[in-house]
This record gives C-alpha cells, structure tokens and sequence, in this order.
C-alpha cells in the first residue's frame, strides 16, 4: 500500500463475535458498486484493493494491498452505500466477517468495545483515503510526464517531417522546371505559322509531354502525349516517352511508323507494367496543303476552317499494351485560314461542380465562339482554357490539360 502508516490496533478482541471466512486466490471478496453489510479482518494472506476508474470498466486503478492484521469495508457497518473499490484475494486467505447486524448488537450489548472499535475505523478510513489520494497524485504525476515525453516526440517527428516535406516539395519544383524546360511553351511561330500552347499538370508534374519540329523546309511534325496516371510517376514515364521520340522522330516518314517504332522500343525497354501512353501524331505538309495523321488511344485533334470543324477520330490502340500493333495514316486536306487543335483528355473529361462532364459539345462551343470573335490563335488557346476554368469553378482539376494549336488566320 505505500510507506505511509496505517493503523495496526490489535482486533483480535472482535474475532469472538465475528465469522472466521476463507478465501481462495483469485476469489473477489468485495465488488465495487455493490452494496455492503460486511466488515473485514485479514487474519492471514494477502488482498489487493483496486477500482475501476469509470463504470465503463474499461481502465482500472491499482490502490494497492493489504496483509495480515489490515482490515476494510467498515463504511458497511455505518451505511447501505455501494462499494467504492473493488478487494480480491492475492492467495488464499483467512478473513473474519463482522456484519451490520452484527454490529448494531454490539452497540447494544457492549459500548465500551463499539467505542473503541468507531475510533479504530474512523482512522481507518481517514488512512485509506490518504492512501488513495497518494496513488491518484503519483498517478497523475506519472501521466504528466508521459505527455511530456509524448510532446516532445510530437515536436521531433514533426520537425523531422517538416523537413522531409520541405526536401520534397524542393524536388518537385526541381522537376516541375525540368518539365517545363523540356517543352516549347515560349514557341509562337513555326515556319510561317503561328503556334501556341497551354500547358496545366493537375500537380506539380504532369503525365502529358508534347513536342513540335520542322522537319523539312515545308513539313512540321507535332507530337502529344499522356502517360497514364498523375504525379511524380506519370511525369518519370513522360521523360522515357521524350527521350525515346526524340531519337526517332527524324527518321521516320510518317505518323503511323513513328508510333509503331515508340511502342515496341517501350515494350522491349520498359515492359507492360504501368508504362501504357496514349499519343498522336499530325505531319503538316504546307506545299501540298495536306494535314496526315495517326492516334494511338489519344482522343481527337481538331481542324477548325471557317466554316466548319472537323473531328480527327480515326484511333488505334494506347503504346505499352501490345507489341507489333499496326498504326494507320489518315489525310486531310489543311491550307490558308486553317488551324489545327490537339487536347489531352484532361480538357474533356473535366467535372463541374455537379459532377457534369465538359466534353465535346462545350469544346466545340468554345472554338465556334472564338472563330466568330476572330480571335488569333494564341488567344482562341487563352480562351479555351478560361472556359475550361469557368466550367469546372471550385472544383479540383481530374487531370492534367494541354492545348496545342497551329494554323493561320481566317
């Protein structure tokens, strides 16, 4: 119980009018809550006190125990109250029970030994509740010092995080200018017609790459991609789709060849796993007027004239799923006034705050009200985008978006 004193008066002057009690190890002698009429002397053995500390019973207090010539449960001769703790025997154990009924015939039949017994009993419980208090001050004591350490830790691990946080958000502006570095987002020219980009990843790094080349004195060649999925991963995969384009895209002479030759190189180097890309490809052959093209997977590009737009809907499979896919050339005829519009998914497939698609019909809307403005090519791309931020209002970006377009004025 603790090195404070408690009451040691001889009661073996009440075991003549108490009940001699045995109780096995483990047995519970008095159950908190309950009510009591019995009061206890602890002739041999040893019992422990404790309590549940709510009447969920979910955490107990450890008081602490009592040994021979120790005794407990006298508020049960004074009152019906419930029981404050619980008492079990530690091992067996050999009691003396004196009852409320008992008691009250002894006040009657002997006052000199009731006398002397309430003043045992009144010091009793007085000792017991310092013995309580001291278990709850130590208790607590204890748990002050686990939230400190526990803080401390807290502190540690947060700035520790911090720091990690901070280095990685370091690396993704790294990356976030690698990226852009890497793409012709300042380009407003090729050849004699104008040219112009957008270019917004969903986070700091995006899954689309695009490219644009002059490959010959009256041929241009553009290239846009989107790797599958977001972030860090799908920007690593663009890097792959970049390098590997770039050491092709000079020696192939059409569309349908550059996109069979980029998806065996990624099915021997790269495998299956996580690494499928849609692409398309559009040649500008400005001496014949002609416009060639071939999809893997990618949604269409768009040839907006003065009077129509046209939908590039011809598409084969994504690259990365399967080797020695067949791509197909597709031509059109393209010439003074006309202006070619190449999106990534991430336009079409955006949500508004009710969960509505933009999708086509809202594009198509967008290029019909920036021809009939007549507006140049770099602000018709400014102008799609700003419907594509008033469509989707608060709601968060789904993917990554990017608008490359090519042409002349009406």
């Amino acid at each position: 119980m603790g090195t404070e004193e408690k009451p040691t008066a001889d009661l073996s002057f009440l075991k003549k009018e108490m009940k001699r009690v045995l109780f096995s190890k483990g047995s519970l002698i008095i159950q908190q809550y309950s009510l009591g009429d019995s009061f206890y002397f602890i002739e041999s053995g040893v019992v422990e006190v404790w309590k549940y500390l709510d009447e969920s019973k979910q955490e107990i207090l450890v008081i602490g125990d009592l040994v021979s010539g120790d005794y407990f449960g006298e508020i049960a001769l004074i009152d019906s109250a419930p029981r404050t703790v619980n008492i079990s025997a530690k091992e067996d154990s050999v009691l003396y029970e004196l009852t409320r009924e008992d008691f009250h015939r002894l006040i009657q039949t002997n006052p000199d030994m009731t006398l002397t017994l309430l003043k045992l009993l009144t010091a009793r419980i007085r000792n017991a509740e310092q013995r309580e208090n001291q278990v709850l001050i130590q208790k607590n004591r204890e748990l002050r010092l686990q939230n400190e350490n526990l803080e401390e830790i807290v502190k540690e691990r947060t700035a520790k995080l911090t720091q990690s946080l901070k280095i990685i958000q370091e690396d993704l502006e790294t990356a976030k200018t690698i990226q852009q570095n890497i793409l012709p987002l300042g380009l407003r020219y090729v050849a004699h017609l104008d040219f112009g980009s957008a270019f917004e990843p969903m986070a700091e790094v995006g899954g689309d790459i695009f490219d644009v080349i002059r490959l010959e004195k009256s041929k241009i060649r553009l290239f846009l991609a989107d790797a599958i999925g977001h972030g860090v991963q799908a920007a690593l995969i663009t890097m792959a789709i970049k390098a590997e384009y770039d050491h092709i895209k000079h020696n192939r002479n059409y569309p349908a060849d550059v996109l069979y030759e980029l998806n065996r190189i990624f099915i021997d180097r790269y495998g299956k796993k996580s690494n499928q890309f849609t692409a398309v490809i559009v040649d500008l052959n400005l001496e014949e007027n002609q416009l060639t093209y071939s999809s893997a997977g990618h949604n269409e590009p768009y040839v907006v004239k003065k009077d129509e737009i046209i939908a590039l809907t011809e598409s084969g499979v994504m690259l990365g799923l399967e080797k020695d896919v067949e791509y197909s050339n597709h031509s059109l005829a393209f010439g003074l006034g006309d202006r070619l519009f190449m999106i990534s998914d991430g336009y079409l497939e955006q949500e508004n705050e009710e969960g509505n698609l933009l999708g086509e019909t809202k594009l198509l809307s967008s290029f019909a009200s920036a021809r009939s403005l007549d507006l140049n090519l770099v602000d018709t791309i400014s102008s799609l985008m700003n419907d594509f931020h008033s469509f989707r209002g608060s709601s968060s970006m789904m993917d990554d978006v990017t608008i490359l377009g090519i042409g002349t004025s009406y």
